[in-house]
């Protein structure tokens, strides 16, 4: 008999073979299908079939949580989100955290949450309504009409396009996930808190805001209470952020502690931004305390680390290193320097170089024109700089006193304020200062009549204490000025002893 003669009659049986990995991978590509027409859809700006089909990829996975629901979640959230849709934005985004435990690997959740917040952040809310209905007659491809209503990278919408709670919102939900047993990462944790401490400098909610700072900060440090090396470029982030809160509420004492601790970090690799960060708030700090020298310094290596960092924020830290380089009095000019050559025809650098100008010519007439017209406009823009255009017009004042004085030996205060274009009152003041800063050798003011008057012609003492040209005739004046200080200061100690012998002598009586 035919070894073969039941195959026929067998058909039906079950040799073993396991269909089920198939049946696994037709579910699977039916899903990326799924996925990638969704995405299809988004990109033709079809955003109601964008967002059901994405749904449809969540609901295909069911309970079996994978990386195309967690995409397509991703995509929910920012669709309505840019539609104005927060609370279906952040209900979709509550969803999105359930994949976190498990579901996809630890990097691929942090750098997915990552993007969603910083979007959130950075995007306002009803992004693409405005968008439709501010156009009219041409309606822009989606890229590009994304990419120009999207402010810059690194600028914070302070409300998310809504409320502050809608971004608060986002932040907890975050932390709270995290406290799942599955889903603990300390990077994005930390991260998380960073972008929280932002939300709260945005509010000035300094009170939360240094709380969770404090958080942030034990986070850096050993179970000894000691600084964690190894954490140098976290520790750097958390000081930078810090360091903002300072500089706001003008703490100058703590300011300087955090700034001197921030430059003493050195194991660390930071972001080009964070030490931009850093820079510039130093500067600022040097600027309220007068030392010009340091705040350019300051703004300088501020300027080069945005620049690296590709932050619009280089322009302002230039416009600053222009400012303090004017108050310090420096005859270097800032775009020498190669790294800031590019920029010098950037049209809001352009408004300062046209004041620079004027500056150096010590043209009160044209300072004041420059200051008064377009360019003053983006000068007096910048609320930083506009706190530091008086000490301005005094340099340049001063520089013009001290060159009208130079031949005469006498003059009225009168005169000098027609020059200047101020009042009397202001030009007394001025002139008292430069004589007693001995930057008027020999000179003497008459407040009464309001004259001021030379022994001899004057020479003018510049800010660094030097006579024009170190001529021997200002050192002779200075010996000479030094011996008249001698002079009243004996006369006062006579004056002082008088009075004591007077008012002893009305006890005795």
């Amino acid at each position: 008999p035919s070894p073969f003669r039941d195959v026929k009659m067998d058909d039906d049986m079950d040799y073993g073979f396991e269909y089920s990995d198939d049946d696994e991978d037709d579910t699977d590509v039916d899903v990326e299908n799924a996925y990638y027409n969704a995405k299809a859809s988004k990109e033709e700006s079809e955003w109601s079939e964008a967002l059901s089909g994405f749904e449809s990829v969540v609901d295909m996975e069911g309970d079996a949580k994978g990386e195309w629901g967690f995409k397509a979640l991703r995509n929910i959230v920012k669709i309505n989100h840019r539609l104005g849709n927060s609370p279906e934005s952040l209900a979709a985004y509550r969803r999105l955290l359930e994949y976190i435990s498990g579901a996809v690997t630890r990097n691929y959740a942090e750098k997915v949450v990552n993007s969603v917040l910083d979007f959130v952040s950075v995007t306002p809310a009803g992004q693409l309504v405005q968008t439709t209905t501010t156009t009219t007659t041409t309606t822009p491809a989606p890229a590009a009409a994304a990419a120009a209503s999207t402010p810059p990278v690194g600028t914070t919408i302070q409300d998310g396009g809504g409320s502050g709670s809608f971004l608060k919102s986002f932040y907890e939900l975050t932390l709270e996930a995290l406290k799942q047993p599955n889903a603990h990462n300390e990077r994005l944790w930390f991260k998380t808190n960073l972008k929280l401490c932002e939300l709260w400098f945005t509010q000035r909610e300094f009170g939360r805001m240094a709380r969770t700072l404090k958080e942030l900060h034990k986070a850096c440090r050993l179970e000894d209470g000691t600084e964690d090396h190894k954490k140098g470029t976290q520790l750097l982030e958390v000081f930078a952020v810090e360091i903002k809160m300072h500089t706001e509420r003008k703490d100058h004492k703590k300011l300087k502690e955090l700034y001197r601790r921030a430059l003493t970090v050195k194991s660390a690799i930071p972001h080009p931004r964070i030490m931009g960060i850093i820079r510039e708030c130093g500067g600022k700090m040097h600027m309220d305390e007068r030392s010009w020298d340091m705040a350019a310094t300051d703004f300088f290596e501020a300027f080069k680390s945005y620049d690296e960092a590709g932050e619009r924020r280089r322009i302002s830290c230039l416009k600053y290193l222009v400012l303090a380089s004017m108050l310090m009095e420096s005859k270097v000019d800032p775009f020498d320097a190669q790294e800031a050559k590019p920029y010098k025809h950037d049209p809001e650098i352009v408004a300062m170089t046209n004041l620079v100008e004027a500056y150096g010519q010590n043209d009160i007439a044209q300072f004041e024109r420059v200051l008064r017209g377009r360019d003053g406009e983006t000068i007096l823009g910048d609320a930083f700089i506009r706190d530091y255009v008086e000490d301005l017009l005094r340099n340049v004042r001063t520089s013009v006193v001290l060159r009208l004085v130079q031949p005469y030996t006498s003059l009225t205060l009168a005169f000098l304020a027609d020059e200047l274009n101020v009042s009397v009152a202001a030009v007394e003041e001025l002139v008292v200062d430069l004589i007693l800063d001995g930057r008027l050798v020999g000179g003497e003011l008459d407040q009464v009549t309001g004259v001021l008057s030379f022994k001899k012609a004057p020479i003018a003492v510049t800010a660094a204490g030097a006579g024009a040209a170190d001529d021997p005739r200002a050192a002779a004046a200075a010996a000479a000025a030094s011996s008249a200080d001698a002079k009243y200061a004996a006369l006062d100690r006579w004056a002082k002893q008088l009075l004591k012998l007077l008012a002893s002598q009305s006890k005795g009586l």
